[in-house]
């Protein structure tokens, strides 16, 4: 009995390692997403609020933008009727005649605002031009056809003097000059009047009149247009009919704060809103919270004209209301939603925890057992089968990794073993080769030396001879000692060290070198100065100077070099005009036996490498252009 219970208990204790901490969690985190639905209910209104509030705002700002920019657009497009030929034509002829007229205008002392003025000047009715009329008449149909709807209720034009020259509408020819719109636009070159209703059309209307200037910017007239609130308003009212749903109304407020737009209707209503106090101190772009007996609160968001490029803007503002009851209404519904899914959870978690413990625990305790010996290099596991397939597929997971593991650090280490012996064997095939070498070219270089001392010695001593024969001797002893380098690219000898001047080791680099006359090589003067072995820096830079001259080739090419002082450090780069290194060798030019050319023996870089590293520096290379940047600390 005792035994019993105490495998019970051992049982449990083992269960609550998992469901225990399960049941625990999912239960805080459903309680503590139900306490905090409700103790936060308040704060997230005033959160839904400013997001709201932010969100029309940003609604409001887009459409006073986009009326800003559609009257622009509007004020643009009619003033480019001020520069239509016929306009201009009209104007010139209309005032020459006009002018005609002026001594008779002296004579009648009559005011042009006069009553008598028509009836004593018939002569204004004759400076009216019928054509230009039909193409006005023209431009008002042409408008009401493009946009199904009339954007245009008058148009009319007046010469220099304020005399009509063309109408499309009414019967007035008396002068215009002495009204205040037509004084405005005559000295500020544009008139935009307030909003109007026309009782005979039954439109809301707006003027705007513009001056016309000839080719010599000569004041020759007025075009006056009445633009319908309709065309003005279009977009405005598209837009609008999106935002409207019930709960949040759009309005169109001009200067003083009355409603010229309100839920798809136009009107002009003559009491300012109650609230454009506020809007009135307040920012361009805002929003503020109003009280409301009916409807608790009312969030106000709005967004000032302020033009859009030449526009100046008429002051008017947007304004998005929206009452509580669109917010909190909704609010309600989600948090009623929020406590049912949380009471759920907490029931679901407890559950869970205990199916979760008995169908889960155990095989992770197994999975987790079989990584710990993979992760000790035994790949030799026994997986047991599983009831729950994504326990089952893990598994199986395990069981190819292990066998994958196995295979591939096998085929790691056949790999290892054929790259050393690779190695090995083309060191061997090197110090084969360097013997070969070395008993093959020595004697006949002794042969060639010992010839040219002969050579010295019993022929007439010129200076051309005597330069001949020391460059010959120069190359044999090049020849000997590049010999010896092979050889020491398995043996390491040690360095004659002394002082080495940069510019003269190039130079001398390359005049023991025969330069294609296709090929120009650059050397900078320099003073500065390296420690280090003569014959082998001499030899890597015949070996740098002699791939460089390879790789132009017959193609006309520059070598340059260049000498700097980096770092305590010499930075001595060789660049050339030749194609470049190939991409497939970059980055092994370096290692040995690695050459992009037939006859080349590989052993050249490899060489340099060794040797520049003997001396503490670095040889680095780049490719196009292709440079080699050897890098040898200065003599202190």
């Amino acid at each position: 009995m005792i035994f019993k219970f105490t495998s019970f208990r051992s049982w449990l204790v083992n269960l609550l390692k998992i469901s225990f901490v399960i049941i625990a969690v999912m239960f805080a985190i459903s309680l503590t997403f139900t306490i905090v639905g409700f103790v936060t209910f308040e704060l997230t209104v005033n959160e839904i609020k400013e997001l709201l509030g932010s969100r029309n705002e940003g609604f409001a700002f887009n459409m006073i933008q986009g009326l800003d920019k559609h009257i622009e657009n509007r004020i643009l497009a009619f003033k480019e009727l001020t520069h239509l030929n016929i306009i201009n034509d009209v104007l010139i002829d209309s005032n020459k005649k006009y002018e005609r007229f002026q001594e008779v205008k002296s004579q009648l002392l009559i005011e042009p605002s006069d009553p008598e003025y028509v009836e004593t000047t018939p002569f204004l009715g004759e400076l009216e031009d019928r054509v230009l009329t039909d193409e006005l008449l023209d431009t008002i149909e042409f408008y009401h056809d493009e946009y199904d709807y009339d954007v245009i209720e008058e148009l009319f034009v007046t010469n220099a003097y304020g005399a009509n020259v063309a109408l499309t509408s009414g019967t007035s020819v008396y002068s215009q000059s002495e009204e205040e719109w037509w004084k405005i636009t005559k000295d500020s070159g544009l008139f935009i009047g307030d909003i109007q209703f026309n009782e005979n059309t039954n439109f809301y209307s707006m003027v705007f009149a513009y001056s016309i200037h000839d080719d010599n910017e000569n004041f020759i007239g007025v075009l006056r247009a009445s633009i319908t609130l309709n065309d003005l308003l279009s977009d405005f009212s598209e837009e609008s009919d999106v935002l409207t749903i019930p709960g949040r109304d759009v309005l169109l407020l001009d200067e003083q704060g009355r409603p010229i737009y309100v839920n798809q209707n136009i009107l002009l209503s003559a009491l300012a809103v109650p609230y454009f106090e506020n809007i009135v101190n307040g920012e361009d772009v805002e929003f503020f919270e109003l009280e409301d007996d009916v409807d608790d609160f009312k969030l106000i968001s709005y967004a000032k004209s302020t033009g859009y490029r030449t526009f100046e803007g008429f002051d008017w503002t947007v304004v998005i209301e929206q009452d509580s009851s669109s917010i909190v209404n909704e609010f309600i519904e989600l948090r009623n939603s929020i406590i049912t899914v949380s009471i759920a959870g907490m029931i679901a978690s407890i559950i869970g925890g205990f199916l979760i413990s008995s169908t889960v625990s155990s095989p992770l305790k197994r999975l987790t057992r079989i990584a710990h010996s993979i992760s000790r290099g035994n790949f030799d596991i026994k997986i047991r089968k599983s009831r729950i397939n994504e326990i089952q597929t893990i598994s199986n997971s395990f069981e190819d990794m292990a066998t994958h593991l196995k295979k591939l650090i096998e085929t790691e280490k056949q790999l290892a073993e054929a790259k050393v012996k690779i190695k090995n064997e083309r060191l061997t095939a090197i110090g084969e080769l360097a013997a070969s070498m070395a008993h093959d070219m020595k004697n006949p270089l002794a042969t060639i030396k010992s010839s040219t001392e002969i050579l010295k010695n019993n022929s007439k001593q010129t200076d051309e001879l005597k330069e001949v024969v020391n460059r010959m001797n120069r190359a044999i002893d090049r020849m000997s000692h590049q010999i010896n380098d092979v050889l020491n690219f398995v043996r390491v000898t040690p360095l004659e060290l002394q002082s080495i001047n940069v510019q003269e080791l190039l130079e001398s680099a390359k005049t023991s070198l025969e330069i294609p006359k296709n090929i120009s090589v650059v050397i900078p003067t320099s003073n500065f100065k390296i420690k280090g072995d003569l014959r082998k820096l001499e030899i890597v830079f015949i070996n740098l100077f002699l791939n460089a001259i390879q790789a132009i080739g017959k193609d006309a090419g520059i070598i340059q070099c260049t000498i700097e002082e980096k770092n305590s450090s010499a930075v001595i780069t060789i660049q050339d005009s030749g194609p470049g290194i190939p991409d497939d060798i970059f980055s092994k030019i370096f290692d040995p036996l690695v050459s992009s050319k037939q006859k080349g023996t590989g052993l050249g870089l490899s060489t340099c490498k060794n040797v520049i590293e003997l001396h503490y520096g670095t040889i680095t290379a780049q490719n196009n252009p292709t440079a080699f940047i050897v890098t040898l600390p200065l003599l202190s």
